[in-house]
């Protein structure tokens, strides 16, 4: 695998590329879908690993300092995950208002209502709103995931308080 298919992309206009033409292209809007799985499976394995460590007091101690990195670092993710998204829905929008406008104005073709106009502008941004809707389910998954760890800093106080209760404190 290349170093780069394992980076979001830098730049708002890399990651926004045109609608796929070519196989590669398609590959590689196939691997975005692909990385946020292998994303959510990674974190997934981190709130596991901290959650294991719940179970010994000994090992409370090592997750206290693990469990606020990762949470500021799920944190972080997610709001670059929002960053992204307001630029393709900003991007979106500019387009949407621009093919109604041609509909409207400067198109021969005609539509029966509004519907059939706004139901062919959606076939034309396909490519931009699977992309936000990709982006979309992606930044919620890493925003509950964070709630988690939220809540697994919770029950290591928790986890203390039964083990004192168990030494007779």
């Amino acid at each position: 695998m290349d170093a780069r298919e394992n980076q979001l992309p830098t730049s708002f206009d890399e990651f926004m590329k045109p609608d796929p033409e070519s196989v590669e292209e398609k590959s590689e809007k196939q691997t975005l879908e692909e990385r946020f799985a292998r994303e959510r499976l990674s974190w997934s394995a981190k709130v596991k690993e901290m959650s294991t460590k719940l179970k010994r007091a000994l090992d409370v101690a090592i997750l206290m300092t693990e469990i606020y990195t990762e949470r500021q670092r799920g944190l972080e993710y997610y709001h670059y995950l929002i960053s992204l998204l307001i630029k393709i829905n900003k991007n979106y929008k500019k387009s949407y208002a621009e093919r109604h406008e041609y509909y409207t104005f400067k198109s021969q073709k005609r539509f029966a209502n509004v519907a059939a106009m706004n139901n062919q502008i959606s076939v034309e941004l396909e490519g931009i709103v699977e992309k936000r809707e990709i982006l979309d389910n992606h930044a919620k998954f890493m925003l509950e995931t964070v709630k988690t760890v939220d809540n697994l800093i919770f029950g290591m106080k928790t986890r203390i308080d039964i083990e004192q209760i168990a030494r007779g404190k």
